[in-house]
């Protein structure tokens, strides 16, 4: 028995594809997007769990003597969480763009590679 020229065979098969396909570059589009927030939203400058105001400084101590071993203020805060924020966007936004190329050159392949029967 040959399915030769059966429309509901073709269908069936383009329409797991196309599924695929759509969930692939809607989560990579969706992923890239979160990158993307990542990079441009500012951080709020930290200082251990607590938020810092503009003039405030924040001091380190050590566990073994209780000296400062560090101190910063708000901005110098602000900005190394804004570079490790950024970091890690730019990786979040790379995954996501290789997921939307995946799900289009998933497409382009189904398209050129299916079967005419």
């Amino acid at each position: 028995m040959t399915t030769t020229g059966n429309p509901e065979r073709k269908v069936g098969q383009w329409g797991c594809m196309s599924v695929i396909v759509l969930v692939l570059l809607t989560a990579g589009i969706w992923v890239g997007l979160v990158g993307k927030d990542m990079i441009v939203d500012e951080p709020p400058a930290l200082c251990g769990g607590q938020i810092m105001e503009e003039d405030q400084t924040c001091e380190s101590y050590s566990r073994s003597n209780g000296k400062t071993t560090d101190t910063f203020g708000a901005e110098e805060a602000a900005n190394q969480q804004d570079t490790a924020k950024d970091f890690f966007g730019w990786i979040v936004v790379l995954i996501g763009g290789t997921m939307a190329l995946a799900g289009g050159g998933l497409a382009v392949m189904a398209i050129r590679y299916r079967k005419d029967d």
